[in-house]
């Protein structure tokens, strides 16, 4: 005959044994707790970027051999993308800033901005002198003033896409300033730039003016000069 009481207290000191081993395991675990690290690359952030701002304005008549005679004439100056001195806007990295044709991937993360590009002049006004012997003689008789029919004039040429709006220009006294490249509407930015492309804007310029007519030199047959006023364009970013 079996003895069902001895096989049962065999598989009860296994039992007990098994559970005493798990136990054993359990109270000699670590209390102390270990780091979590992870590492991602952020991307850059987008930001605008103006390149071929006029640096020095020298207006010139389109005939070299032009002289004033009491007409007005035509004087202007070029800027444009085969002497790399066009006006170019675009979007890039932070840090890969890009150039005319190139650019870095970027994100503007939850703050998308939109860029503006303004250009004024500091007044109206163009003084004149005259080479005497060598030496600038002032002539106020030859002074002249941007205003309205004589404006001085920004004309554009412009290579964007549809997003963006450029406009030409006419600066004169009492309209001093005025934007000249914008993406009006900053849901039309481009708030992730990849591979794809990114948001960018170029432009010929020449600017211009007229040296008026009816004016009598102090000084005929010597050459003249004029100084005009101050001349700045501006990148600007609005979040609206």
């Amino acid at each position: 005959m079996v003895n069902r009481k001895k096989i049962a207290g065999i598989a009860l000191i296994a039992i007990s044994g098994f559970t005493l081993s798990v136990n054993t395991v359990l109270s000699t675990a670590s209390a102390t707790p270990v780091p979590t690290t992870t590492e991602v690359v952020t991307e850059e952030l987008c930001t605008w970027y103006l390149l071929g701002a006029p640096s020095t304005i020298a207006l010139a008549p389109a005939n070299p051999d032009t002289e004033y005679e009491g007409d007005l004439v035509e004087v202007s100056a070029s800027f444009t993308e085969s002497n790399e001195e066009e006006l170019n806007v675009y979007s890039s990295g932070n840090v890969s800033a890009g150039d005319r044709t190139s650019y870095g991937n970027c994100t503007f993360y939850s703050a998308a901005t939109r860029p503006i590009v303004t250009m004024s002049i500091a007044d109206g006004d163009f003084t004149a002198s005259a080479n005497v012997s060598g030496t600038p003689t002032v002539d106020s008789t030859m002074d002249f003033e941007a205003v309205t029919d004589n404006e001085f004039i920004v004309d554009q040429t412009s290579s964007c896409l549809a997003a963006w709006t450029a406009a030409d220009l006419s600066l004169k006294t009492g309209a001093l300033a005025g934007v000249v490249m914008t993406i009006p509407t900053l849901g039309n930015v481009d708030g992730r730039v990849t591979g794809t492309g990114n948001d960018r804007c170029k432009a010929d310029l020449e600017i211009k003016i007229d040296i008026p007519g009816g004016k009598t030199p102090t000084y005929p047959g010597r050459t003249y000069s004029w100084s005009g006023p101050g001349f700045t364009t501006a990148l600007t970013t609005s979040g609206s």
